[in-house]
């Protein structure tokens, strides 16, 4: 029953936000994403294939809520797993950066010959500085997520930088690398396309 309703936090999430009415102030955008993820010490190794949906409303003081479903397919083998997640965050504009914080909890599914499934928590921090009306250049963006329990093995924090490009005032495109860890370990290396509307 737990994991029922951690799976249904996204998706809730994502039908409010959508089905505000027109004058709620502040912003709302759906996201997509797509990541190819690469061995640590030889990158023309693939080892998965993510894609990534979620939806956002940041509001005019800056807070936003936000839900996210993304899907991992492993090379080689029929294996796949996939997080749903919601989160909420924080946005402090300093004039030539800004800085957004963030908290969520999630459930990990793991579909395998021994599939399973578990809850999970995360904190970000991202770091972005507008070049001009069409650049920004995400300068870093910082995850630290972790199972609540120890034993499933979730310590897995991420490290990225990117840019965004802004083709107009609805639509933008953003190429970021990362680099992430699995136990105090490198875990691969990866480049993430994504593709985001506001309205």
């Amino acid at each position: 029953m737990r994991t029922n309703r951690l799976l249904a936090c996204p998706v809730l999430a994502a039908a409010l936000l959508l089905g505000a009415p027109a004058a709620q102030a502040g912003s709302t955008s759906i996201g997509g994403s797509y990541t190819t993820e690469r061995a640590p010490d030889d990158f023309t190794e693939t080892k998965s294939s993510d894609w990534q949906i979620d939806v956002a409303h940041t509001f005019d003081n800056k807070f936003s809520v936000s839900g996210a479903v993304k899907y991992y397919d492993t090379a080689g083998t029929s294996d796949y797993k996939f997080n749903a997640q919601l989160g909420v965050g924080y946005t402090y504009d300093f004039g030539a950066f800004s800085l957004t914080g963030g908290a969520g909890i999630g459930q990990h599914f793991i579909h395998s010959d021994d599939p399973s499934n578990f809850p999970y928590y995360y904190f970000t921090l991202a770091g972005a500085v507008p070049l001009n009306d069409k650049w920004t250049w995400n300068a870093f963006r910082l995850r630290y997520r972790n199972a609540f329990d120890n034993s499933n093995d979730y310590n897995t924090p991420e490290a990225a930088m990117g840019v965004t490009y802004s083709l107009n005032a609805h639509n933008s495109i953003s190429l970021y690398i990362e680099r992430d860890w699995s136990d105090g370990q490198p875990s691969y290396d990866a480049i993430e396309v994504g593709y985001r509307y506001k309205f």
